[in-house]
């Protein structure tokens, strides 16, 4: 009897289904587990994205910055003037008189200066009109001159050329002196500047930012282009589909990659020649001119940024954070009471709002309030879940890699080499784990090794024991199997056999056991981070915030950050619990 043709439809419903299309499956019909990874999705984002969300750089700016023109051209000459000072020195009288932060040689003395002078030429000629470029020019290149002298061993050459150097930059500095106009539309004074167009934001970010912002968004779509991918690229065979897994994944990984390598290869490093400029406070001071408004991210703070006048100030959404425009609290336990001593109220502390932020009492001014310098909370909480969220997923990555390999060893071969691994292991679990990470991140110097790598590592060495007694049991369970017999048979080698053919099989309970991992992780540096040991200001993490006061007046500093720890803790415990009945080798539909 033939079979009917079978529709692609009738075909996705009868194809055999692979274990991880259970999984999966189970997954679907958990609301949980969805709610749960779509927050942690939320967290991720709102971390990797923060510089883009929460900087007090313009997104693109387009004027005149006076304050940084007039600096270049005030220290150019003494720039020169330091070289020539250098010349005047012998190798020997150099390291002599050469302080611990100073150049190791003369040369590279010189060549830090001459570094420093070519990055004051190049924000002059960014402002300048090409027509006025020949006489800086000029200027560098009598420079040169004098090093290439030095070089030779002309000294007595070299310092006269730098001596004329000298005079030429101070002739310079006048030349090409100029002000701000006196009046918005005015007309500037001294020598006339062009209006030039930069992205300062985009010039700070770096390679590894890319990387990561590109990876999330095709982490974010993946419901959307997988679909895509599945119906139109492989026409809905379910069999392609499958196969096509290892490729999807590779792509998630190459197109951020290529995109970092590309950014690197037209931006750099991250960083541009006016990363270093205050542009909200010169926009506000009017040393910046501007053609046009300029944008900026929709939180428009730095995560190191200072309000002093607003130190530990209520969000703004709340009516205990009025502030008059004389400086006043006027409602709440901060209003000012008159003095009866003297007759008095304390002296005021207006509210400066800068360039692109919102106005005095804007309910969006600081959603999460400040602390004690006035930094905006709800900023450092966004730049702090870098820090968080990377110590948990970093952490639990390296224990459960140390894990995965000690317990493989120790339950694969068995014998005298899983009771060495085994009372290793009950060695590490009878030392107090937190307070062992706690001694030694005492003694570490952060200037040596930064905190959130020596956090990652000490977490790492410290809790992959419960992971390798998990993979332990796995290996003991199933290293007598036929498939084990049969690759001992063939001659396989002990890592092939370990890793290619027993681990797949027992990566189940690790997955869930990473899981649990990373909250476990998130967990620990934030209480090091609120005992003081962990990251140091001006960066944060969301333990450090939380640290940041324990008076019950200043209530906002604990909720927020704490609420967010334990949102995510929470999700990730839920999203294990989920991972765990649904690796179940005994799924039910």
């Amino acid at each position: 009897m033939t079979e009917p043709n079978q529709s692609g439809e009738a075909k996705a419903a009868f194809y055999s289904k692979d274990y991880w299309d259970l999984v999966f499956e189970q997954l679907a019909k958990r609301k949980l587990f969805k709610l749960s990874m779509a927050i942690l999705a939320l967290l991720y984002a709102s971390a990797i994205y923060a510089p883009l969300l929460a900087n007090d750089k313009p997104y693109v700016i387009e004027g005149i910055d006076y304050k940084e023109y007039k600096s270049a051209t005030s220290l150019m000459s003494a720039t020169v003037s330091s070289m020539s000072r250098l010349m005047g020195q012998s190798a020997d009288e150099y390291e002599e008189n050469r302080t611990e932060l100073a150049p190791p040689t003369l040369r590279e003395a010189l060549q830090v200066e001459r570094d420093a002078l070519a990055l004051k030429l190049a924000t002059m000629r960014a402002f300048l009109p090409d027509e006025e470029e020949p006489p800086l020019d000029a200027y560098e290149a009598e420079v040169d001159a004098a090093l290439g002298a030095f070089d030779g061993g002309q000294v007595a050459a070299a310092a006269e050329q730098m001596d004329a150097a000298k005079k030429t930059g101070r002739a310079l500095k006048r030349d090409f002196r100029t002000d701000p106009p006196a009046e918005a539309g005015g007309e500037p004074e001294g020598k006339p500047l062009v209006p030039l167009k930069s992205y300062p934001l985009f010039d700070s970010l770096g390679p590894y930012n890319i990387f990561m912002m590109v990876l999330w968004a095709l982490v974010l779509l993946w419901p959307l282009w997988n679909k895509l991918t599945n119906q139109v690229l492989l026409g809905g065979d379910r069999e392609r589909v499958r196969k096509a897994r290892r490729k999807k994944a590779a792509f998630t990984v190459v197109v951020p990659l290529v995109a970092a390598l590309g950014w690197a290869g037209t931006m750099g490093a991250g960083g541009g020649s006016f990363d270093v400029s205050l542009y909200k406070a010169n926009l506000t001071s009017g040393d910046f001119t501007t053609v046009e408004d300029p944008v900026f991210p929709p939180v428009p703070y730095g995560f190191a940024e200072s309000h002093q006048d607003e130190g530990f100030r209520p969000p703004t959404w709340t009516t205990e954070s009025e502030i008059s425009e004389e400086g006043y609290y006027v409602h709440g336990l901060r209003k000012p009471e008159l003095d009866p001593a003297t007759g008095t109220f304390p002296p005021p502390s207006p509210v400066e709002v800068r360039a692109g932020e919102p106005e005095r009492n804007s309910a969006s001014r600081h959603l999460a309030g400040t602390d004690e310098t006035g930094r905006d909370v709800f900023t450092r909480m966004l730049w702090g879940g870098r820090v968080s969220l990377a110590v948990g997923v970093l952490s639990a990555f390296l224990l459960t890699l140390i894990g995965v390999v000690m317990g493989s060893i120790a339950g694969f071969f068995g014998g005298k080499v899983d009771i060495a691994i085994m009372r290793l292991i009950e060695i590490l679990q009878s030392i107090p784990a937190f307070f062992l990470i706690l001694v030694v991140m005492a003694f570490t110097d952060p200037e040596v090794v930064p905190p959130i790598i020596m956090i990652v590592v000490v977490i790492a060495l410290v809790r992959w024991t419960g992971v390798a007694r998990l993979v332990r049991g796995e290996f003991l369970r199933m290293r007598e199997s036929e498939f084990v017999l049969a690759a001992r048979a063939l001659g396989f080698r002990s890592g092939r056999t370990i890793f290619r053919h027993v681990l797949p099989n027992a990566i189940s309970p690790i997955i869930v056991s990473g899981a649990f991992s990373v909250a476990a992780g998130i967990l620990t540096e934030s209480a090091i981070s609120f005992l003081g040991f962990g990251i140091q200001h001006p960066e944060a993490s969301w333990g450090s915030l939380v640290n940041a006061s324990q008076s019950p007046e200043h209530w906002w500093i604990q909720i927020f950050p704490g609420f967010v720890i334990f949102l995510t803790v929470t999700c990730y415990n839920l999203a294990g619990d989920a991972l765990r009945d649904a690796l179940d080798p005994k799924l039910k539909d």
